[in-house]
């Protein structure tokens, strides 16, 4: 699927009637897997509705429940309630609360809900709470499900493997290549343990009261059983460095495991987009995003270089 389908229809198959007034349904939120809408039905109720843009997003749609169903009741928050789940439609209610942040359409950039002056201490307890509690579950359990899952000594081989494949689609320039060397060869950045981990930690979709407390959690789309780190990096990328750190501060204080060099490895992760970006790239086998792994990898050489990181 090329461009947005039709949700006011798409939505009455699926026996939901949306309002009447066009200017209810706010299509946006579109993402690489996802068409993505916000809308209003005929009763007052305001759901988001998401399309499947290609055939393998309808597989990773019946993970994506895997994980709410095995999640669901076990952490202190509001998960998307799937009303609706065909390989057409995946229609829930609008989670309580709003966005900490949302991304401007035009821009690209965060537009923030959170004070920025100081962030609310209710915010990052309540959100390292959460982290710790998802965090906590049972791994093996999690993959028993079905949901995707590494073991610890298989982290770096993987991202090995898929640095290797990012440098054939795209070279990748001399500092940014020697950053990542490091990085694989460092054995103290690399955790002894796993975490069932959301994947997308990412204001966009972490929704807070009127005291900014956490109470849901958008987008399950990237869990899997690896290293916890991941779920840290996003937040790095849109907060910085010392708002990563007191994190994963109040994390361990909330009981959370952590490790000398997790900040470190968190932000690497975040180094490392390209990587990730360039694995999804070849599963999908979309020509645009095959091309794009070569921008991507610029991009993040430029930052490298303006930022001083050695």
């Amino acid at each position: 699927m090329t461009s947005a389908p039709d949700f006011t229809k798409l939505a009455a198959a699926h026996g939901i009637e949306l309002d009447k007034d066009a200017s209810m349904l706010r299509v946006g939120g579109a993402d690489a897997e996802y068409f993505g809408a916000m809308a209003r039905d005929a009763s007052g109720a305001y759901w988001m509705l998401r399309a499947p843009r290609r055939g393998d997003v309808q597989l990773a749609g019946r993970q994506e429940a895997i994980v709410l169903a095995f999640v669901r009741g076990k952490i202190p928050i509001v998960l998307p309630d799937w009303q609706v789940h065909t390989d057409k439609l995946i229609a829930y209610r609008v989670l309580p609360g709003v966005p900490a942040a949302e991304i401007d359409p035009l821009m690209g950039e965060l537009i923030w809900r959170l004070p920025q002056d100081r962030v609310p201490e209710t915010f990052v307890e309540s959100l390292a709470t959460v982290m710790v509690k998802l965090h906590s579950l049972d791994a093996g359990a999690a993959a028993a499900t079905g949901i995707p899952a590494v073991m610890a000594g298989d982290i770096r081989s993987r991202m090995r493997l898929r640095m290797d494949e990012c440098n054939t689609l795209a070279p990748v320039p001399e500092k940014l290549w020697g950053l990542w060397q490091k990085w694989i060869d460092g054995d103290d950045f690399w955790p002894g343990h796993v975490a069932l981990v959301n994947g997308d930690i990412y204001h966009p979709h972490l929704f807070v009261d009127a005291d900014y407390k956490l109470i849901g959690i958008d987008d399950w789309s990237g869990a899997e059983v690896t290293d916890p780190a991941v779920d840290f990096s996003l937040y790095f990328a849109s907060a910085g460095r010392e708002a990563l750190e007191d994190l994963i501060r109040r994390y361990e204080r909330a009981g959370g495991r952590t490790w000398p060099r997790m900040a470190d490895q968190a932000e690497m992760y975040y180094w490392a987009s390209p990587v990730r970006f360039a694995a999804y790239a070849m599963k999908t086998g979309d020509l645009s995003h095959l091309m794009n792994v070569r921008n991507m990898v610029h991009r993040y050489a430029a930052m490298l270089e303006d930022s001083g990181y050695e």
